[in-house]
């Protein structure tokens, strides 16, 4: 049987980095950090009500025996989203207060950006501890000057968190008995991420989806336990699944949302044109992901899944877009890895992704400094597509346009196996679980 490894292959690359990269990568995030610290206090709040506010109220109305679901949060009248189970999280964060709860957030974040560069580049075959982290870092260092990981810091948002969870659950070995665990949290946490759970079946890893199912039931029921009246009322009368209570307004959140969903009701004003494409999109990302994953490639299929899961949403705001981390770096790996032929225009895809998810300088408050602003805010107003006409229409939903068009990339990419062919990821896989023959004993 003819055996194929793919140039689409990741540990066909292993690479050892040299140590003396650690050096320069720390110095470089440290850098980065500072400069952005400097911008975040000369330019203030860029948001009146971000979400951390919404996070410690309900927290705290959690804690005086409040039902969180009837009640609406900040200036802006925000109701509070998340299943019951994430008020067990933000009790203890109330308490810390807003502005404290919002570095305690950040500093996460930042923490999280970091893991997630890690985790990214030792998923593509790099190996050596020093060398890794130094990387790590330099990709943090650029990675907090993209729109998505500062819409997080700006909001006090945990989606690098999610991100982290999901993917250092993903990377694990698939014989480890809590493969999943991870998966089934941040579901829990936010539902979304339950597309991973639809990839593991996809990859045939049914111990794996088991266990992430066992964790958000887990979560869930302890959702029951501590706000029965809260948990029914949210998972029995649909509100979970209602976007409707996260936009709140015509413009289905503007610019901000990245979506197929405002996509189709933006260009066609057809909530049904939402549901055709949806459904298909869905396959296509779907069936990219697990053409990787057989492959051996595992951070493409977690990003194409990841990026499936932010197109067919309802409601994807721009710092859900906390993927774009992964996505750079699965980018640059795949550009590594192609034929000599195709090499030049396929290393120019990072730096575009990068360009087009970057903080671009814009105008501050009062002129006083250029802010990081992403493309997305070079629309006429951000909170209202009437306004966007030509090349603002396409910039309005620039995220949602990408993604679509790199997942047409991957399908073209990554062609169907050949079925009398064996996998690079399946050869991997084989080599791995096969037991080794047993010695044979003396005679006599």
């Amino acid at each position: 049987m003819l055996i194929r490894l793919p140039t689409a292959h990741a540990h066909a690359m292993q690479r050892t980095l040299p140590n003396w990269l650690l050096l320069p990568g720390v110095l470089a995030l440290a850098v980065s950090l500072g400069s952005y610290l400097q911008v975040a206090r000369i330019e203030g709040p860029q948001l009146s009500d971000p979400d951390i506010e919404v996070y410690v109220q309900a927290g705290a109305a959690f804690r005086h025996g409040a039902h969180v679901y009837d009640l609406s949060f900040t200036g802006g009248h925000w109701p509070f989203t998340y299943p019951p189970a994430t008020l067990l999280a933000f009790d203890p964060l109330s308490r810390l207060g807003s502005t404290h709860a919002l570095v305690a957030l950040n500093t996460l974040t930042v923490l999280a950006l970091v893991a997630v560069a890690l985790l990214s580049l030792r998923a593509t075959g790099l190996r050596g501890w020093p060398g890794l982290a130094g990387a790590a870092c330099a990709v943090a260092a650029a990675g907090l000057w993209l729109e998505p990981v500062q819409a997080n810091l700006n909001d006090g948002q945990i989606n690098m968190l999610l991100v982290l969870l999901v993917l250092a659950d993903l990377t694990l070995p698939d014989g480890f008995r809590l493969k999943g665990a991870g998966v089934g949290l941040a579901t829990a946490i936010k539902i979304v991420p339950g597309i991973f759970v639809v990839y593991l079946l996809i990859t045939r890893r049914f111990r794996a989806a088991l266990v992430a199912g066992g964790a958000f039931a887990a979560c869930t029921l302890l959702g029951f336990a501590v706000a029965p009246r809260d948990s029914a009322q949210y998972w029995f009368t649909g509100m979970f699944a209602s976007s409707g209570r996260v936009t709140q307004d015509p413009g289905l959140g503007g610019a901000f949302n990245q979506s197929l969903h405002t996509l189709a009701v933006r260009w066609t004003h057809s909530e049904a044109v939402y549901y055709v494409l949806a459904v298909p999109v869905a396959v296509l990302g779907l069936v990219v992901a697990r053409r990787a994953f057989r492959r051996g490639d595992e951070l493409l299929g977690v990003v194409c899944t990841a990026l499936t899961g932010l197109l067919v949403s309802p409601v994807s705001w721009t710092y859900h877009y906390a993927w774009v981390v992964p996505l750079l770096v699965a980018s640059a790996a795949v550009a590594a890895r192609t034929p000599d032929r195709f090499r030049l225009p396929a290393a120019g895809l990072p730096a575009v992704l990068f360009m087009v998810f970057l903080a671009w300088p814009m105008p501050g408050r009062g002129d006083r400094i250029a802010a990081p602003r992403g493309l997305v805010w070079r629309v006429p107003d951000i909170t209202d597509p009437s306004t966007w006409h030509g090349v603002s229409r396409v910039l309005g939903d620039t995220y949602t346009l990408v993604s679509l068009g790199l997942l047409l990339v991957a399908a073209v990419w990554l062609p169907p196996p050949n079925p009398v062919e064996r996998t690079a990821g399946e050869v991997a896989r084989s080599e791995r679980d096969r037991v080794p023959p047993a010695e044979p004993r003396p005679v006599g």
